[in-house]
């Protein structure tokens, strides 16, 4: 049996003094990793509300002076591809495919330019003291969402006639028989499908009876449009005149915004029916400030210049198809060597520019007044610059473009051409000089210009 050694008994000091020291050697531990605890702790706080601030808060656009934050940014992004996703049938789940990558970039920038759009629109509409009820708002709502099911019978036009006025009078009668024989029972089915196939020109629907299925706002040209708009459903209506020819129009149906597809897509991506309308009411002060510079009408006579241009598309890559790219600034610079030797500006147009409008007459853009063109650097300089001179290179996102000034004129009348082209032009006009009046800074990166 083994024989037990005795451990010696430790006295009561040195067990007071071994309690301390693991005391002390446990505090140190616990500090060490409260330390390493904290430091963790505080780099993901740190890590997470920087990503907050880079995502939410950091600015995508001052305006002003004022900050326009990238959580806006994104917010209508995503409300603006929500859209894309319907009009280009992309089903959901399907919306990180790389085959719509290219498209879907190109709501980046164009999502910053509707905020830029909006903080001009709601600034000038509390400047002139422009106020959008919610009743206006509302009815543009039902009017741009809500969609309607309609039916027709088309008698199109003979382009090859020699009689013009000859063929339409035809065409005309033989839709008003049509539209009689229709009246009597508006609603018989067999009866649709027999005239629609007997005599509707519409390949797309004369087998179906003349059935062209639930359709919104902008969907058929407006002649079709304001007339289903003005009919009371299962109403017949009177010959409706095309470019196509003449349409016999029945609405069998209309729903409100909620069944329509794209409002569908916005409430699922987490948008509220306030969201969509509060764009809505962008859409009508929109309108209301192109119909107020519209109003002011042109001035004429009026000074003018004459001027060529040559105009090619921005070198860009694209789908990784980078030796168009390189093709395209070979081009460019090609030019700008050939202008800078002094080549004939209209022989480089006819080599070199590809806007098949003037490119054959040497570039040749006639004579053009303010207002004109929509690039405002561009018509300042053209202005300002003798007769017989040439522009700056000016670069956009799509087009780069040189320009000569041929002649100049202090008073010159315009022409309808030229005053349609002013009219219709009103609003982007506007638009680019508000935004230079209001120290717009694009900040997020590659979308600084537009």
């Amino acid at each position: 049996m083994a024989r037990r050694i005795s451990l010696p008994r430790l006295t009561r000091r040195q067990r007071s003094a071994r309690w301390q020291r693991e005391r002390r050697q446990q505090a140190v531990i616990v500090t060490i990793f409260s330390a390493v605890l904290f430091f963790v702790l505080g780099l993901v706080s740190w890590a997470a509300s920087d990503t907050y601030y880079q995502n939410n808060l950091k600015p995508a656009m001052r305006f002003d002076g004022r900050v326009v934050a990238m959580r806006d940014w994104t917010n209508e992004r995503k409300y603006q591809l929500a859209r894309f996703y319907v009009e280009f049938g992309v089903p959901p789940g399907y919306e990180n495919d790389p085959q719509i990558a290219e498209q879907k970039a190109s709501y980046d920038r164009s999502a910053l330019n509707t905020l830029e759009e909006y903080a001009i629109l709601d600034q000038q509409a509390r400047a002139d003291s422009i106020a959008v009820g919610p009743e206006v708002v509302e009815a543009r709502y039902q009017d741009d969402f809500g969609q309607f099911r309609s039916r027709h019978i088309l008698i199109t036009f003979d382009t090859a006639a020699t009689d013009k006025a000859l063929d339409e009078s035809n065409a005309l009668a033989k839709a008003t028989a049509i539209r009689d024989q229709l009246r009597q029972d508006p609603n018989n089915q067999d009866l649709w499908n027999q005239l629609a196939k007997d005599n509707s020109q519409d390949p797309g629907s004369a087998g179906s009876g003349g059935e062209l299925g639930w359709v919104g706002k902008g969907q058929f040209v407006k002649p079709f449009e304001d007339a289903a708009k003005a009919l009371a459903i299962g109403q017949i209506s009177d010959p409706v005149k095309s470019d196509f020819g003449y349409h016999i129009i029945q609405v069998e149906e209309r729903r409100g915004p909620a069944e329509n597809d794209v409002v569908k897509r916005w409430i699922a991506s987490g948008f509220t029916e306030a969201d969509i309308k509060r764009h809505t009411e962008h859409d009508i002060l929109r309108d209301e400030f192109t119909k107020r510079q519209q109003d002011r009408g042109v001035a004429s006579p009026t000074a003018q210049v004459h001027i060529a241009q040559i105009q090619v598309a921005t070198p860009r890559p694209v789908g990784c198809d980078f030796q168009s790219f390189t093709d395209q600034l070979k081009k460019v610079s090609d030019i700008g060597k050939a202008l800078d030797a002094g080549t004939d500006f209209a022989a480089v147009a006819k080599q070199y520019s590809e806007d098949s409008a003037t490119k054959d007459q040497g570039g040749d853009m006639g004579w053009i007044a303010r207002g004109m063109l929509t690039d405002l650097s561009a018509e300042k300089e053209l202005f300002n610059i003798d007769a017989g001179k040439l522009s700056q290179q000016h670069n956009g996102l799509t087009q780069t473009t040189w320009y000569k000034v041929i002649e100049k004129s202090d008073s010159r009348e315009l022409d309808d051409t030229q005053k349609k082209t002013i009219n219709d032009n009103a609003y982007t006009y506007w638009l680019n000089q508000q935004k230079k009046a209001h120290n717009v800074l694009r900040l997020i990166p590659g979308l600084e210009f537009e």
